[in-house]
């Protein structure tokens, strides 16, 4: 039998741990995603609302975790949403938490999004290029401009290993690496604003903003699909 990346193996790890030290599920869940479920959730929707096109539009929330960001979408008649995530157990608890039976909760073991090609309006993908390797990281990005419509957007997080915050806050590698082993963390990524604009710009995105030292505590990159193949480049 194949073994589950290290993504997969970390966070199932994780959450047993959550779910056994923890007095409730509730507990287990915000435990699992960081804390301050309410007002992060809150944060992600005002980015979503902020870059949504008029009229109905789709979603897909990669690394939907315990269904913070939909939460705070559940009223939005007009969203087609789909979130998925590697944790069984939390992508339980966000399909009750919700409670959006026209939504999708999907549960996901690889790098691959579940959408067909050019589905989404917007692709959320919040604190999950922060736990994944260089190359994981470009594979995601390919698979988000795959599922994108010509104009779509990524909204995506990551650590900014130039930013002193962050790297006060996280970057302690052998104590990451000895508490992975012990199944008490996962992985913790850092990348620079460059690099991640140099690696979705490789993948065919075209980055429009990053927001720096915002409020949700990482930084922001925004980029979008091109509605048009560019001049000249057909057939090359």
């Amino acid at each position: 039998m194949p073994i589950a990346p290290h993504y997969v193996r970390n966070y199932r790890s994780l959450m047993r741990r959550l779910r056994r030290e923890s007095g409730s599920d509730d507990e287990a869940a915000e435990r699992a995603v960081g804390g301050y479920y309410d007002r992060i959730g809150q944060l992600q929707a005002d980015l979503v609302r902020e870059i949504a096109p008029p009229g109905p539009f789709a979603m897909v929330d990669v690394g939907c975790g315990a269904g913070r960001a939909a939460f705070a979408l559940r009223d939005a008649d007009r969203l087609s949403y789909i979130g998925i995530d590697v944790i069984p157990e939390l992508i339980a608890y966000a399909t009750k938490k919700v409670d959006r039976p026209d939504w999708r909760f999907e549960l996901v073991s690889s790098i691959a999004i579940p959408v067909d090609d050019g589905d989404a309006d917007i692709v959320l993908v919040m604190s999950v290029f922060t736990h994944l390797k260089p190359d994981e990281i470009r594979a995601y990005l390919a698979e988000c401009l795959r599922v994108l419509k010509p104009g779509g957007a990524i909204i995506a997080s990551y650590l900014d290993r130039n930013n002193e915050q962050h790297r006060s806050k996280f970057f302690k590698p052998m104590r990451n690496r000895i508490s992975r082993l012990l199944g008490r963390d996962v992985m913790v990524s850092f990348t620079s604003q460059d690099e991640l604009t140099g690696w979705a710009e490789d993948a065919g995105f075209v980055v429009e903003r990053a927001i720096v030292d915002g409020p949700i505590g990482q930084h922001v990159l925004i980029g979008r699909k091109p509605s048009s193949t560019p001049t000249g480049a057909q057939g090359a």
